[in-house]
């Protein structure tokens, strides 16, 4: 070995002042608080929307019809095949937006899942509901003749998202 590179540092024993901050560009760094912002919004909607158990129950034999009138669920109460019933939901926009320019209007936007939401039909989906204004959704529930005989479940989320334009 020669006398020069015994005499190099390594990169261990290089000075700390001599080591680079790595910084990031300001570019990436304002996307990532607007991603952190559409994130952290998206969460805040998802826990503040309404949700309902949606549940029914197909029974043997014909025209047969249980209601159970509950208002926390749209529990379709048990049904027999080829027969349908209805539930419904009023929602209201109460308060004013301070950040909306639209002076308060709410965008409605709902979403089904699980084994019962091909069964369920709504009657209005994916429209402005204006300040002091009830709608009356309609959730309307039919058996197919197809349809085995046990309990079908779900949920429905009921979104009221401000309309900011």
């Amino acid at each position: 070995m020669d006398s020069e590179t015994q005499n190099q540092p390594t990169s261990q024993e290089k000075n700390p002042t001599e080591i680079k901050k790595r910084k990031w560009p300001k570019g990436k760094i304002i996307v990532l608080i607007i991603a952190l912002i559409i994130v952290w919004l998206f969460a805040v909607q998802i826990m503040a929307a309404d949700r309902y158990q949606a549940v029914v129950k197909v029974a043997g034999g014909e025209n047969q019809l249980g209601i159970n009138p509950l208002s926390d669920k749209l529990d379709f109460g048990e049904l027999s095949r080829d027969n349908g019933a209805s539930r419904f939901v009023t929602l209201s926009a109460k308060g004013e937006c301070r950040f909306c320019l639209s002076g308060g209007e709410k965008f409605i936007m709902i979403w089904q899942f699980g084994e019962i939401s091909d069964l369920i039909k709504i009657s209005k989906n994916n429209f402005v509901l204006k300040p002091n204004e009830d709608q009356r959704i309609e959730f309307s529930l039919y058996v197919p003749v197809s349809a085995q005989e046990r309990e079908y479940r779900g949920q429905v989320w009921v979104f009221k998202l401000p309309k900011l334009f």
